[in-house]
C-alpha cells in the first residue's frame, strides 16, 4: 500500500507566505529608512541580497522555534516569547556574519547597526501584529456568530451574566481570554478587584482593575455585576472567608475556582468554577501532599508505584473512593478497577473519569465485598497489584441498629479481602479506617477497629505490604454532618446539634484521598498512618459557618436546636488511643502508629468467634461483648509480642 504524502495545508502556507512578506518588507524598509531612500553604492548589494535571504532565513529559524505549530487564533504570551527569540536570534546571526565573520575573508561593508535595529523592530511588530489580528478577528467572528444561536435558545446577548473577578493575576487573565473565546458561556467580565496597589487603575486583557477587594460589593453594585468569581487557586481559607463575610447581606453570588490539587490543568478554567463550599473556609489551611516526592529510601514515590499498575479501589462510587479514583487517574495507572455495590454511583464515576481522562483505562466492576467467590473471580481475571479498600458502612446510628451488617461488611469482609490480596500476590493493600476505631463505643467504630487489627495480623505472614490509614470526618462525604446541615438550612431550620461542646477532626475530601495514596511512599507493613490534622473543630462553629455561607444569620434566619447525644456517639473523637505509640514518619505531615501484629492463632480464633456470632444473630448486647472480646484478644496479643 502506497504511503500517502501530506502536503502543507492552505492555512499553513498562508502563514508562511505572510511571514515571508513581512521578513522581506521589514528588511527592505530598514535600508530605505536608514539612508532616507538614497542607498549608497557600498550597501546596494546588501540592500538587494539581505531582504531575499531574510525570506528563507527567518522562516527556517521560526520553524526551528516551533512557530508554525502554533495556532494563530490562540496566539498568547508564550507564543510571543518564542517569536521574539526567533526574530532576535536571526537578526544577531546576520549582524555577526556580515560585520565580523565575512570581513575576515573578503572586503564587505557589513549591515549598518541602524538597519539591523529597524529590521528587527519592524519584523517583530509585523509578525506579532498579524497574529494578534488573526486572534481578534476570530473573537469578532464568534461574537457575531453566537448571538443568533443565543436568540434561538431564548437568551439575548444583553442577558449575559455580568461577572466581577477577584484576583488580577495570570488565572484572572486566562478567565477573560476564555470568556471572550467562548461567547456561548453567556458571561461578561466587567472588571477586576485586587489587593495589589500596583495593579489598581491598570488593565488586564483590556479589563480594568477597579479597586481593592474590600470594595468588592460596592464595585459590583455599581457595575451591575450579579456574580463574583474568585480566581485565586492558591487562596487560603482566611481570604475566602473574608470575601464571604464582605458579600453577606448582598445579593451577590460568589463562585470560586478549585484549589491547585483539584483543578484540571488541561481543561478551561471557567467551567470549573463552583459554589463556595465549607472546606474553602475551614479554619485549618488545607494540606497538600506531593506524589512525586520520595521520603523513605525503601519506597519509591507514590506516583512511581501507581504508574502503569493495575489498581483496585473498593467502594469506588462513594465520596472517599471516588475522590481516590480522581487522584489516582492523574498518576496514570495501567488499569483502574472501580469496584462497588451500587451500580449508579459506579457508573457515574466511570463516566466522569472517561470524560476527564480519556487516555485512562477504566474498568467498572459491580460486586459486594462480602461475596468471596465473586472477589476471587475478580482477582483471577484482573490481577490487581495495588488495592485501596474504601468500601464500608460508615453511618454510626444506622450501624448501631444493624450491628451484624457492620461487623460482617466492615470487619470480616476486610479480612477476607486482605487474605485474597496475600494469595494473589498484591504488592500493597491499604485499608481506610476512621477515628471512630479509637477506643470505640459504637458498632461502626468497633467493626473498623476489628478490621484494623485483622489487616495488621495479615502483615505478619505475607509478602504483601498491609497499611491502615486513619482519619477523621471528611467534609462533604456522604456520612458527614455537612450535607445534613445543608439540607436543614435549605428547609429553613432548625439545624440540629447533639451537644454545643461536641468537637470533631475534619479534613477535606482531597486531603483524605491524598493521605491514602501518599501512604504508599511512607508506610511500612503493619503500620497505621494518620494525618496531622491540627486542632478539632466545634460542631456548633461549623453549623454557624454553614448558615453564614448560605447568606443567613444563625438564630435569626435559621434556629439551632440542641438534641442530645445519639446512641453510640462520642462528645470528642481522638485519632490515637491512650495505649498506642505514635512515631514520626519521613513525611512532616504524616504520623505512624506502630505496633506488633496480632498472632495468627489469635486472629483465627477471633475470626471464628465473630463469624459464629454473626450467623447466630445474637442480641446487640451479646454481640457487643463477643466483638469486644475479639478486640481484647487481638490487642493483648500485640502487647505480648511487643
Amino acid at each position: 500500500m502506497t504511503k500517502r504524502i501530506h502536503f502543507p495545508s492552505v492555512y499553513r502556507l498562508a502563514q508562511l507566505g505572510l511571514d515571508a512578506f513581512v521578513a522581506w518588507s521589514a528588511c527592505s524598509l530598514a535600508f530605505l529608512i536608514r539612508f532616507d531612500g538614497d542607498i549608497p553604492s557600498t550597501h546596494q548589494a546588501l540592500a538587494w541580497i539581505l531582504p531575499l535571504l531574510a525570506i528563507p532565513g527567518r522562516l527556517l529559524f521560526q520553524t526551528g522555534f516551533g512557530l508554525y505549530q502554533q495556532v494563530w487564533r490562540l496566539f498568547g504570551p508564550k507564543d510571543a516569547t518564542s517569536l521574539f527569540n526567533a526574530v532576535t536570534l536571526y537578526s544577531l546571526v546576520v549582524l555577526v556574519t556580515t560585520r565580523l565573520l565575512i570581513p575576515r575573508f573578503q572586503f564587505l561593508h557589513g549591515i549598518p547597526l541602524g538597519v539591523s535595529a529597524i529590521d528587527w523592530s519592524f519584523c517583530l511588530m509585523g509578525m506579532i501584529g498579524m497574529r494578534y489580528a488573526r486572534r481578534q478577528s476570530l473573537s469578532h467572528y464568534q461574537i457575531g456568530r453566537y448571538p443568533r444561536r443565543t436568540y434561538r435558545s431564548g437568551i439575548s446577548p444583553t442577558q449575559r451574566q455580568r461577572v466581577l473577578v477577584v484576583g488580577a493575576g495570570m488565572t484572572g487573565a486566562q478567565i477573560v481570554q476564555e470568556v471572550r473565546q467562548n461567547p456561548q458561556l453567556h458571561l461578561e467580565i466587567v472588571g477586576f478587584v485586587d489587593d495589589d496597589p500596583t495593579k489598581v487603575g491598570r488593565k488586564v486583557e483590556g479589563v480594568a482593575v477597579i479597586g481593592k477587594t474590600c470594595q468588592m460589593v460596592a464595585i459590583a453594585q455599581r457595575l451591575n455585576a450579579a456574580e463574583v468569581l474568585i480566581s485565586m487557586p492558591s487562596a487560603n481559607a482566611a481570604q475566602i472567608r473574608n470575601l464571604v463575610n464582605l458579600a453577606r447581606g448582598s445579593s451577590l453570588k460568589l463562585k470560586v475556582l478549585p484549589g491547585k490539587t483539584e483543578i484540571l490543568r488541561d481543561r478551561n478554567l471557567t467551567p470549573q468554577a463552583r459554589e463556595i463550599q465549607i472546606q474553602d473556609i475551614l479554619g485549618r489551611p488545607e494540606i497538600r501532599l506531593d506524589f512525586d516526592a520520595e521520603f523513605d529510601p525503601k519506597f519509591p514515590s507514590a506516583r512511581s508505584q501507581i504508574y502503569q499498575q493495575t489498581v483496585l479501589v473498593t467502594g469506588a462510587g462513594g465520596s472517599i473512593g471516588s475522590e481516590i479514583c480522581r487522584q489516582l487517574a492523574r498518576l496514570e495507572p495501567n488499569n483502574l478497577l472501580l469496584l462497588g455495590r451500587g451500580e449508579n454511583s459506579i457508573f457515574n464515576i466511570e463516566q466522569e473519569l472517561k470524560r476527564d481522562f480519556p487516555q485512562l483505562k477504566v474498568t467498572a466492576l459491580i460486586a459486594d465485598v462480602r461475596h468471596q467467590a465473586r472477589l476471587e473471580q475478580i482477582f483471577k481475571t484482573w490481577k490487581p497489584e495495588i488495592i485501596f479498600h474504601a468500601a464500608a458502612h460508615k453511618h454510626v446510628p444506622l450501624m448501631q441498629h444493624n450491628p451484624t451488617e457492620a461487623l460482617e461488611n466492615n470487619a470480616l469482609a476486610s479480612f477476607h479481602l486482605a487474605k485474597l490480596a496475600n494469595i494473589y500476590g498484591v504488592k500493597t493493600f491499604v485499608l481506610i479506617s476512621t477515628d471512630k476505631a479509637v477506643e470505640p463505643n459504637n458498632f461502626m467504630g468497633l467493626s473498623k477497629r476489628l478490621a484494623e487489627l485483622m489487616v495488621k495480623a495479615s502483615a505478619s505472614t505475607s509478602h504483601t505490604r498491609f497499611l491502615v490509614v486513619r482519619f477523621g470526618n471528611v467534609l462533604g462525604s456522604r456520612g458527614s454532618v455537612v450535607p445534613i446541615f445543608q439540607s436543614q438550612i435549605a428547609r429553613g431550620g432548625p439545624v440540629t446539634i447533639t451537644d454545643p461542646s461536641m468537637t470533631r477532626y475534619f479534613m477535606t475530601t482531597p486531603e483524605a484521598s491524598q493521605l491514602v495514596i501518599q501512604s504508599l511512599a511512607v508506610g511500612q507493613s503493619g503500620q497505621t498512618l494518620i494525618l496531622d490534622m491540627g486542632q478539632p473543630v466545634k460542631i456548633l462553629d461549623l453549623a454557624e459557618q454553614l448558615i453564614q455561607l448560605a447568606g443567613l444569620t444563625p438564630e435569626v434566619d435559621v434556629p439551632i436546636k440542641i438534641t442530645g447525644l445519639r446512641p453510640g456517639e462520642k462528645l470528642h473523637e481522638a485519632l490515637v488511643s491512650a495505649t498506642e505509640k505514635v512515631i514520626p514518619t519521613d513525611h512532616p505531615k504524616i504520623l505512624a502508629v506502630s505496633s506488633y501484629p496480632p498472632a495468627p492463632e489469635d486472629l483465627a480464633n477471633a475470626i471464628a468467634t465473630l463469624s459464629e456470632s454473626i450467623v447466630a444473630s445474637l442480641p446487640a448486647d451479646n454481640l457487643w461483648r463477643k466483638a469486644q472480646h475479639c478486640i481484647d484478644v487481638l490487642e493483648s496479643s500485640q502487647a505480648f509480642h511487643s
